[in-house]
């Protein structure tokens, strides 16, 4: 069962991090503007990537654990969990690329940009 969760929340949590950073930047967006100051919008940014990050290692143990190969054809528990595992590292790093360009323009623009 705590595998399970692991593994899920390898798969799952950067993408929910992601999308609830997307729609809190966009919300907070007119705030940073009458409020000359992007500080809510960087530490958004920064705590997504936080947990991405996270959900990325908590994956990337799952794969640790069962022993650092690639999934074979065999109809088992362990290429189950090893094909997770890769799934939630791939899919964490994917979602940390994805934040990071969003952040680009926080960076690069001033707030009413």
């Amino acid at each position: 069962m705590k595998r399970d969760v692991a593994l899920w929340t390898g798969i799952l949590g950067g993408a929910i991090a992601w999308l609830t950073s997307f729609e809190a930047r966009f919300a907070l967006a007119p705030l940073a503007c009458v409020m000359q100051g992007k500080l809510a919008l960087y530490i958004i940014s920064l705590l997504a990537l936080g947990i991405t990050a996270g959900c990325g290692f908590i994956a990337w143990q799952q794969w640790t654990i069962v022993g650092k190969q690639w999934p074979d054809n065999a109809d088992s528990t362990t290429s189950r969990i090893r094909i997770m595992a890769i799934g939630g590292v791939l899919l964490s790093a994917m979602f940390i690329i994805v934040i990071v360009a969003q952040a680009i323009p926080e960076v690069m623009l001033a707030p009413c940009d």
